[in-house]
């Protein structure tokens, strides 16, 4: 049944994110043509810096808003999935709630990853097109690769442990982020019948501010104590002690995120009055 869910979920986001997904990257191509006589360091016309500059704005301008708009379609389709009139429809369904909250998680989480790298495609091309006769040239290229590889000699099988630290990590803080947007608006559908969505918004950005405050003044004095045990620690210890300080963030953001994920299915399982 959860299988079923996530191809209902994925055709109704995937329909219209891969119209923007494209756009987003035509205007990349095209932006990085006009990078070119900016970037070749000769003298430009007025006209086509400002034409350069205009297209240039556009492109950076339909990134960010392929990225809001991708964040938009995955919270819609939860939203309207579960909490507008469809909501009657959706939990009456034979299905158990867990596969409702799950197939909605990985709408999100996977939604949100693939955005993330036709974004980053999306500005490799720009700069690849634009700097390619000034910057990616084959020396360039040459040094890169000399580059990787003397970091790979001196850290050795950690840089690969933290490629994969980093990388959980970024999976598990979109995996958060989805699960601390669904608590909020679950919590608004809890506490009004009416303004749901301001509602919703109102709470996230209040419980937000928060949480960042926290997070800073965490962040402030846990990076203080870092540098300070970092310097005491023999040096061959160092890569081991980052290794491990990667893997204590992993389990704290995958404890957080468990703890949201007890919570949305509580409140979708026990709180929610659909009548």
């Amino acid at each position: 049944m959860l299988r079923k869910l996530l191809k209902y979920d994925f055709q109704s986001v995937f329909k219209y994110w891969w119209i923007a997904a494209i756009t987003s990257f035509v205007l990349s191509l095209i932006g990085g043509g006009f990078v070119t006589p900016i970037a070749s360091g000769k003298e430009t016309p007025a006209m086509v810096m400002i034409a350069s500059i205009i297209v240039l704005s556009l492109v950076v301008l339909s990134n960010a808003a392929f990225a809001l708009l991708s964040e938009i379609l995955v919270f819609a389709r939860f939203y309207k999935n579960f909490f507008t009139d469809e909501g009657y429809l959706t939990f009456t369904l034979p299905v158990k709630r867990i596969h409702l909250l799950n197939s909605k998680l990985i709408l999100s989480v996977t939604t949100t990853f693939v955005t993330g790298v036709v974004c980053v495609i999306n500005i490799l091309t720009l700069l690849a097109i634009g700097f390619s006769k000034t910057v990616f040239t084959k020396e360039f290229f040459v040094n890169l690769i000399e580059v990787i590889s003397k970091t790979f000699n001196q850290l050795g099988v950690y840089l690969i442990i933290y490629i994969l630290e980093a990388l959980l990590l970024f999976i598990l803080s979109i995996v958060f982020s989805s699960l601390f947007l669904f608590c909020c608006i679950t919590f608004a559908a809890i506490i009004t019948k009416k303004a749901k969505v301001i509602t919703a918004i109102g709470i996230y950005y209040f419980a937000n501010s928060i949480f960042s405050s926290i997070v800073q003044i965490l962040y402030l004095f846990g990076f203080t104590s870092i540098s300070g045990l970092l310097e005491k620690i023999p040096e061959y210890s160092v890569n081991a002690v980052v290794a491990l300080m990667l893997l204590v963030a992993v389990l704290f953001m995958a404890a957080f995120s468990y703890i949201l994920y007890i919570l949305q299915y509580w409140m979708i399982d026990k709180k929610l009055n659909l009548s």
